[in-house]
């Protein structure tokens, strides 16, 4: 039995680490829009075999990140301008009730810790580390979802986020007057929510954060 338990964890840490690395190519932009992934092609480059990368490339496809078809087998998604206007219409509701949740229940620790990861997200921004700005901004974001408290919620989020974090970075679609400052300004925007130190409602707050006009509201 110890011997199986050392095992299933060798081939999880395979897994994850297939997994990982296929992110940051994603984020790197390494692979085209709609591009197929050979099973096969990734297991040899990793010299292992294709149990571990087709288990990685499902993680992958759960998160949003690939398309699977049963007799077509993995691709990366065809990410355009279109998808993410879309996902932020999506975004805006569900975040906003994310912040109105959260502002119930939030701590003074989870101020301290959701300052420290503005924080670095700033110091990452002005590294020009892409990869680990995106990491950190899904960190931010998904501290704030977890704690409305609503499991639900956080999944809707998740599901819909990560693809148009990592792929809005990858194919350059952030805001093109994004800079330090306003970076930090735009995430104090949700802490400042959470305190109740501000006269913007959540729906403004996710508006002005995603850099939607105000003329709906």
């Amino acid at each position: 039995m110890p011997v199986l338990g050392v095992e299933k964890f060798k081939a999880t840490a395979i897994r994850d680490t297939v997994a990982e690395v296929l992110r940051r190519s994603l984020l790197e932009g390494r692979f085209q829009p709609g591009e197929d992934l050979s099973e096969v092609a990734v297991a040899s480059e990793f010299h292992i075999s294709r149990g571990p990368v087709r288990e990685a490339m499902l993680v992958l496809a759960a998160e949003g990140l690939l398309n699977h078809a049963q007799n077509r087998g993995f691709s990366v998604l065809n990410f355009t301008v279109d998808d993410l206007i879309q996902i932020e219409r999506v975004r805006l509701p569900l975040e906003s009730l994310a912040l109105s949740g959260a502002r119930e229940k939030v701590t003074a620790g989870d101020f301290e810790r959701l300052r420290a990861m503005k924080d670095n997200l700033d110091r990452l921004f002005e590294a020009g580390d892409q990869d680990g700005r995106m990491h950190a901004e899904i960190e931010f974001h998904a501290t704030i979802w977890e704690l409305s408290g609503n499991p639900w919620l956080v999944a809707s989020l998740k599901r819909i986020m990560i693809p148009s974090f990592t792929y809005g970075t990858a194919l350059r679609m952030n805001r093109p007057d994004l800079s330090r400052e306003l970076l930090d300004q735009l995430h104090n925007l949700y802490i400042e929510f959470l305190e109740g130190t501000t006269k913007h409602t959540a729906e403004e707050c996710v508006r002005r954060h995603i850099g939607m006009p105000d003329t709906e509201v």
